[in-house]
């Protein structure tokens, strides 16, 4: 099971049924993954903040939470009127933005210029004023942590939004087995 794979069982075991998405190169693995599911439905938008927004209205329509997918750089900063609508009214969604392989971070490569990356975008660093909780992945087992530890933090009171930033080399990572919920974030973990 890859990262991208193990995201897709993940929204499926947590009640999720359909994610509103925006394909891009920075998020393809996690598109495909969600296409391939057998139960999951996803619905595609022309923008992305119509997707945060579809998220949003999820909750308030049917009480359940909204997901996200979409890419770095512009596609997940169309994210953020969105975001901060959900943020106000307090209103649980969760965001899920695919980022630049970790080997072209411009940290990485330690270069004194804008951007290393295809659109390498700190969203978490833009987010976080505006969400209960933000946080870039760099390995599969901290996306194993980090998944339910998100989730669960946009239902506590007083809910609203989190982010999840998952770069493109933990999405194609190889998590082996099979995916075990249902317990408290401490103990998810992957039985093989």
């Amino acid at each position: 099971m890859t990262g991208a794979e193990y995201v897709a069982e993940f929204l499926w075991q947590k009640g999720v049924r359909e994610v509103f998405l925006i394909t891009g190169g920075a998020c393809a693995f996690i598109v495909d993954a969600i296409g391939r599911h057998k139960k999951l439905k996803y619905k595609c938008f022309q923008h992305e903040q119509a997707a945060a927004m579809a998220a949003d209205a999820s909750w308030r329509v049917n009480g359940k939470v909204g997901v996200t997918v979409v890419t770095s750089g512009p596609g997940a900063t169309n994210l953020i009127t969105g975001i901060a609508c959900s943020f106000f009214d307090s209103i649980p969604t969760f965001h899920i933005t695919g980022q630049v392989n970790q080997n072209e971070k411009l940290n990485y490569q330690g270069s004194q210029v804008r951007q290393a990356g295809f659109q390498e975008t700190k969203i978490v660093e833009m987010v976080k004023p505006m969400t209960k909780y933000a946080v870039q992945v760099t390995s599969g087992k901290q996306l194993i942590r980090e998944l339910p530890k998100a989730f669960e933090k946009a239902l506590k009171p007083r809910m609203g939004p989190v982010l999840v930033d998952i770069p493109m080399d933990v999405q194609k990572e190889n998590l082996g087995g099979k995916i075990l919920l249902n317990l408290s974030p401490r103990q998810t973990h992957i039985v093989t």
